[in-house]
């Protein structure tokens, strides 16, 4: 540092120490100058050249940084001047270098926002104002670099980096916004989900404009003085700043941090979030938005990510990609959190599904309530051709990629690609189990929607609540299941009155969120009449739960008691031929019977427990289990 400055530097000590005997030397002043125009190619010429400083503040600089950096020069201007060590004032400059027994030469230097204020603290028009070098201005013109807790680093993918179409075209709209200089006082707001690569393309398109950029935390609270001095930084180091916002930090303060900055230095970049329509600043603001990737790209992306781990080679990528829709931050973090999942072990698609679901792991709000999915396709009792539909919903989402990508059906489907299904049957026929099957199979979380908390009686509420739903499922790449979905989605009706027109409306709304959501989709019902035509034309699939008939009722029968449950005799005709309930009734009384064996004592379940659980089922819905009914296993209920 020092050589670079050695012959100004030491001037400079040589005339300060000659001025506290002799006076003005008008000759050592202007050799001085002439050495300060000569300082080509250093921190201190970049400072003069980015602010246009005058020969007052060129003096000043030097003789600020020379206090800083030398003890002995620092005590001798102090004993000339009455200042603390390490300080200047508006008088040594003005005497040192003028001969001035005034402040005019320093009075436009002196103001806010001039180049002093910004390098040294204690600037004021006092004669006597004690000014400091600010310690980044001082490290700046030592070697060139200035530091701040708001800048962060940027983690380059290298060669990793997959070009994406949306961040392409991001890229070429960020340099087109930069065309006016970086200048120009505007906000470049680039909008795009978390892990879109929104600052890797703000970063690549002014990096390939030649511009220089500084990533910046924004910060909660801050002053105008903080602003300054990043601004200053940002001027010293040529950057633009590109704005990040941290996490747990309002949308509020983001935008007038912002705008703040903007105003002071011109040109930034803002990394907002997906909703463009939310980031208001007041000052001139370009929006970029970065779409999701494409289901190729996924695959693609899926392809790279992967080859940096190590997989138990039977990972199906076109499966990956088909039922999670992620950007490139979010299949980095799935894999993350697969890779801790696995405890070292090579990956598997198991653990590439937990770890998606983990990382994807949003909060659904009230409006939805999460189920855990335990049963498989082989649990469940239907007729042949309901679960083979069951089976061509799990392969819609499986086999997307190659259908719509590698088979080109992505050019003839503008729209319409998420997975919806309708489920219809009387209740209890295993409408939601399926449910848990499908997301069970896919890997999926599944989170059926409470539509108590869902309609509304005020006008727009419904469509709200449904938006907010489908968001928060987008983000959280989960299976939908709307019970009772008659009741949102029923017949289109004759516009007679306003309330009818806006039932239509919210039909007509869910419809559109249902297409446009990239996932799956399940409306279950116990009446599939009360279904508008051409909404069930707009599903995938229909897929009926009938009343089991009697060999699938005595299937329900084996199937309920657990294989580890003791067992007497049980009657499996006698219940089948007499009575004819749906799987969850069976269900029901299985376990009733088996909490009446344990508390009588019984060290296994018999008909009698059976029976007496059959009564209370009956007794639920309001029916009498009569002598008829019961049958030869009447004296079961009347003991």
């Amino acid at each position: 540092m020092y050589d670079n400055y050695s012959p100004i530097f030491s001037a400079l000590t040589d005339y300060i120490e000659k001025f506290d005997k002799s006076g003005f030397d008008s000759e050592a002043a202007e050799k001085i100058s002439g050495l300060l125009s000569e300082l080509d190619e250093t921190p201190m010429s970049e400072i003069f050249t980015a602010f246009s400083a005058n020969g007052a503040e060129r003096y000043a600089v030097a003789l600020g940084a020379l206090v800083n950096f030398s003890r002995r020069a620092a005590q001798t201007v102090s004993s000339i001047f009455a200042v603390p060590e390490g300080s200047i004032t508006p008088e040594a400059v003005c005497e040192l270098f003028f001969g001035a027994s005034d402040i005019f030469p320093l009075s436009d230097s002196l103001m806010k926002y001039s180049l002093l204020d910004r390098l040294f603290s204690g600037v004021n028009t006092s004669w006597n104002a004690s000014m400091e070098l600010k310690p980044f201005a001082a490290q700046f013109i030592a070697d060139g670099v200035t530091a701040d807790d708001s800048f962060s680093a940027y983690e380059d993918a290298g060669a990793n980096y997959v070009a994406l179409e949306g961040s392409v075209c991001a890229e070429k709209e960020i340099t087109a916004a930069t065309e006016k200089g970086i200048d120009s006082r505007r906000i470049i707001a680039v909008c795009g989900d978390e892990g879109s690569g929104r600052k890797t393309a703000a970063v690549r398109a002014l990096s390939g404009a030649g511009f220089e950029y500084v990533i910046i935390t924004a910060e909660e609270s801050f002053s105008e003085e903080r602003i300054k001095d990043l601004a200053t930084k940002l001027f010293l180091l040529g950057a633009v700043p590109i704005i990040t916002k941290p996490k747990h930090s309002s949308l509020d303060s983001y935008i007038r941090f912002a705008d703040a900055l903007s105003g002071e230095v011109g040109c930034v970049v803002a990394i907002c979030g997906e909703n463009a329509a939310e980031f208001t600043p007041s000052t001139e603001t370009v929006i970029v938005k970065i779409q999701l990737p494409s289901l190729d790209e996924q695959y693609r992306l899926w392809e790279n990510e992967l080859s940096l781990y190590n997989t138990d080679g039977n990972v199906n990528v076109a499966e990956l990609a088909s039922e999670f829709s992620f950007t490139v931050g979010g299949i980095k973090k799935a894999l993350c959190f697969a890779d801790m999942l696995s405890d070292g072990k090579a990956l598997g698609m198991a653990e590439i599904k937990n770890g998606c679901c983990r990382s994807a792991n949003y909060d659904m709000g009230h409006k939805a309530v999460k189920i855990n999915c335990v049963f498989t396709i082989d649990d469940i009792v239907l007729p042949e051709q309901s679960k083979r539909l069951l089976v061509a919903a799990c392969d819609q989402v499986r086999f997307r990629h190659k259908v719509y990508d590698n088979w080109g059906f992505s050019k003839k489907i503008a729209y319409g690609k998420s997975v919806s299904m309708i489920f219809t049957g009387p209740p209890g026929t295993g409408k939601t189990m399926a449910a848990q099957i499908i997301a069970s199979q896919l890997g999926l979380d599944l989170y059926k929607i409470s539509l108590a908390n869902v309609v509304s009686k005020y006008i727009g509420e419904t469509e709200k609540n449904l938006d907010e739903i489908f968001e928060k499922a987008r983000k959280s790449k989960v299976v939908l299941f709307f019970d009772e979905a008659d009741v949102l989605f029923s017949k289109r009706t004759e516009v007679k009155d306003s309330n009818d027109k806006y039932s239509n409306m919210e039909s007509a709304f869910l419809l559109q969120k249902i297409e446009e959501y990239n996932g799956v989709v399940i409306l279950a019902t116990n009446l599939v009449s009360n279904f508008d035509e051409a909404f069930k034309r707009r599903m995938k699939l229909i897929i009926d739960f009938p009343f089991p008939d009697k060999e699938s009722r005595k299937e329900l029968w084996r199937r309920a008691f657990p294989k580890e449950l003791p067992l007497d005799d049980i009657d499996y005709d006698y219940l089948v031929n007499n009575f004819e309930l749906t799987g969850s009734n069976i269900k029901n009384i299985a376990l009733h019977s088996a909490f009446l064996a344990a508390s009588q004592g019984s060290k296994s379940v018999g008909m009698k427990h059976i029976i007496a659980s059959l009564k209370n089922e009956y007794a639920k819905s309001g029916k009498a289990f009569t002598k008829a009914e019961a049958g030869e296993y009447f004296y079961y209920i009347a003991e």
